[in-house]
């Protein structure tokens, strides 16, 4: 009796190793560490515990009809340090990832948008520099998070100023004025990494990047217009949108090559290009040419992004 209580009890061990290993598998590499050290505290803490004696048994062992207490289904699947510590507190893939990339945004200034950063970013959380394995190596991921990020933070800028207009603690700012600050609020974003920037641009001009891409930056148009209150249902909604994507990214190639102190040169071109905006009238023959200007603008955005991929340093 005595042994084959112990036998049940290590058998309930095992069981719990097993589901942890399957758990693991869900959230390759990081995971694989985590059910080698489950099964070894399994196998370990078997050998240490004595034999139950009979009178033990005879305690453990519930009465005849008596429903057991269900077993708690194991540990929550966790990540594990680089010590072998692991933590109690369940947390997705998606979340650990999103942490991991947080933590890389450190490093990009001195490893650019790449493996190593994610890597040292992993580190910094106490992982294994294995981490960088849950991601691409070209750092597109990295790039992305970091965008999405960005335009997170500009719509709840300017949902709070709108906020402030509407509570009366604030006025509401004049169309031009509006745009030229969203768009400088939101290119002061990249100032910390801008000169690794161009970087960023050329792995986000990869074709499987581009759908991703395009997505968060037409996100980031829609949502400045939005809190503009454009309420436009007919053509000139796609307009104004191409004219705005126009203005951001060609004041986002100006960015890039500016030297001058506190990128004055920039913040002027910006201005200047959101007062011909306004300044265009809304004419058949306008709005034809304002979108041949924004495809050929776009497309010479590219040979730039393209030229300026190899600079680590503005000009």
């Amino acid at each position: 009796m005595a042994a084959a209580g112990g036998l049940r009890r290590a058998g309930w061990r095992l069981w719990r190793a097993r589901r942890a290993v399957v758990r693991c598998q869900q959230y390759p590499p990081l995971r694989a560490l985590q059910a080698s050290a489950a099964l070894r505290a399994a196998s370990d803490e078997h050998k240490k515990e004595p034999w139950a004696s009979s009178s033990q048994q005879h305690f453990d062992s519930p009465p005849a009809g008596h429903q057991p207490e269900e077993k708690p289904q194991g540990p929550h699947p966790s990540y594990t340090g680089q010590g072998g510590q692991q933590s109690e507190d369940y947390e997705s893939e998606e979340q650990l990832q999103h942490r991991i990339l947080t933590a890389a945004l450190e490093f990009v200034p001195e490893h650019g948008w790449t493996a190593e950063a994610i890597a040292e970013g992993a580190k910094t959380l106490g992982l294994s520099v294995a981490a960088a394995g849950l991601f691409h190596s070209d750092g597109s991921e990295l790039i992305l998070h970091f965008v999405s990020d960005c335009n997170t933070k500009l719509s709840e800028l300017l949902k709070k100023e709108q906020k402030l207009v509407q509570l009366g603690e604030a006025e509401k700012k004049p169309i031009d004025e509006f745009l030229r600050d969203a768009v400088e609020a939101r290119l002061r974003m990249l100032i910390p990494y801008i000169e690794k920037w161009p970087q960023a641009l050329s792995v986000l001009l990869l074709p499987r990047n581009i759908p991703s891409s395009l997505s968060l930056l037409t996100s980031m148009i829609d949502d400045i217009w939005h809190y503009a209150g454009d309420q436009s249902t007919d053509f000139n909604w796609y307009t104004w949108r191409a004219v705005l994507t126009a203005i951001y990214n060609t004041t986002e190639l100006v960015m890039m090559q500016d030297s001058s102190p506190g990128f004055e040169d920039t913040w002027r071109f910006l201005e200047n290009r959101v007062a011909d905006a306004m300044a265009m009238s809304n004419t058949a023959t306008q709005v034809q040419s304002t979108g041949e200007a924004v495809v050929q603008g776009l497309m010479g955005a590219a040979v730039t992004i393209k030229n300026l991929a190899g600079l680590n340093q503005r000009r």
